[in-house]
């Protein structure tokens, strides 16, 4: 059981001993995690915050102006009534279409229609829900997002496995995967594909994607059921020469019977709408039937668990997909600002006076990157920072940070790395 769960467990029973005893099996398990949420908590009163998993300007959150403007478009039957538990049917066929158009080498034939969550996590959950049971397999980087681990090994019982996506010299590897399915001698296996990676900022090129879907596809060619989730949250903010689509669709290239591609996906980052909650569940199978088994699972767990997701933001995304050029217009602005920032990042981190104090981790796309710090420990390092120069950065473990260069301005990062640098230095 996990710490934190322990120490309000015996919080409870000495506060409400016979509410302790009311709890089930996973009320026990439950806790709050002192990861990204409580740290961008405790940095939200610094002058530069690198926490968040938002994009920002120096005055207001990045946004397109068609989604805000149209909170006074819609009629009030597109706001107050119930929406269907799969998702209003028309934004069903418009995300649809939005993948397609992202994905061109996607088979429309090979794929659901997507089903509405209420976010990413939302989706994660259910797919934990339908396919992982107790002690099974979930396999994920050494540098994941930490909220998987609640919902898989907490809510689910699953054993997690880590592989590392970094060498020694912070360059990114398949490696580690690779090793980590070939040596797998289980029935079923539950994978986690997150790129852009979410604390890294790491994408695969095609050649790594290739190495990726091949081991999948070797697996998978010796009975052993594959789960390979992708989560997308991060879709399409690219920087560099990298793989261009979802590597859900080379998954559903495969010719296997025993790989079951699933993509989460969502207006949370690509609409740069992260408080509307609305998300889309993918499976990247061709059988109709199976189409028709699987929806109508996912729409039992969701009448089960919220019943339905928002109307009001399901509607506004609906609307501005219909008259998406000026929206792609406005979402383009971002991405710009966006890449912008990873510039001149990308030409910080590396330079030579900085050496001594932090090793990068390859990145090339989404909100973050990832430092290696040298001869502090990280903990220790994120609080000098917002007490010291009133700068907020995460904590991944004892030895690395990220960085959020999503939300400091352009012309704010060089004093962001060197005021890392010097409290470094301080600490040393």
């Amino acid at each position: 059981m996990n710490p934190l769960a322990l120490d309000l467990n015996e919080q409870l029973s000495k506060a409400q001993p016979q509410v302790a005893d009311m709890l089930s099996d996973l009320g026990k398990l439950m806790y709050y995690p002192k990861g990204i949420l409580s740290q961008s908590a405790e940095a939200k009163k610094t002058k530069y915050n690198a926490t968040i998993g938002m994009a920002t300007y120096s005055d207001r959150k990045m946004y397109a102006d068609s989604l805000y403007n149209a909170f006074n478009e819609l009629e009030p039957d597109d706001i107050f009534p119930y929406a269907p538990p799969q998702g209003l049917e028309e934004l069903r066929d418009l995300w649809k279409d939005k993948v397609q158009r992202d994905n061109p080498e996607l088979n429309p034939n090979d794929y659901s229609r997507p089903i509405v969550t209420n976010a990413l996590t939302h989706g994660l959950s259910l797919v934990g829900d339908m396919f992982v049971d107790t002690n099974d397999t979930i396999l994920l980087p050494n540098h994941n997002w930490g909220n998987y681990k609640l919902i898989f090994s907490t809510r689910h019982s699953a054993q997690i496995e880590t592989y590392p996506i970094f060498d020694d010299n912070g360059n990114f590897t398949t490696q580690g995967l690779v090793e980590a399915l070939d040596r797998s001698n289980q029935e079923k296996i539950f994978l986690i594909l997150n790129y852009p990676n979410n604390p890294t900022g790491y994408t695969p090129n095609k050649d790594e994607v290739k190495e990726i879907v091949n081991a999948i596809d070797r697996l998978s060619k010796r009975g052993t059921n594959v789960i390979a989730v992708v989560d997308d949250a991060y879709f399409g903010l690219f920087y560099e020469d990298v793989y261009p689509y979802s590597l859900f669709t080379a998954l559903t290239q495969l010719d296997s019977e025993h790989v079951l591609p699933i993509r989460l996906d969502g207006a949370t980052k690509e609409l740069f709408a992260w408080g509307f909650r609305v998300g889309f569940i993918t499976f990247g199978i061709s059988d109709q039937k199976a189409q028709e088994v699987l929806e109508a699972k996912i729409k039992g767990l969701i009448r089960s668990n919220i019943s339905s997701g928002p109307m009001p933001t399901q509607s506004i995304v609906k609307h501005v997909l219909e008259n998406k050029d000026q929206l792609d217009r406005e979402l383009q602005r971002n991405f710009e600002t966006l890449k912008a920032r990873y510039e001149v990042t990308k030409d910080l981190v590396y330079q030579d006076q900085y050496q001594s104090c932090w090793q990068p981790y390859d990145f090339n796309s989404g909100y973050f990157m990832a430092l290696q710090v040298k001869g502090v420990d990280a903990e220790e390092l994120r609080v000098h920072l917002i007490n010291k120069y009133s700068i907020g950065v995460v904590a991944l473990n004892d030895k690395d940070i990220r960085i959020a260069f999503s939300c400091v301005e352009k012309e704010d990062l060089q004093y962001v790395f060197d005021s890392i640098a010097q409290a470094i230095n301080d600490l040393q």
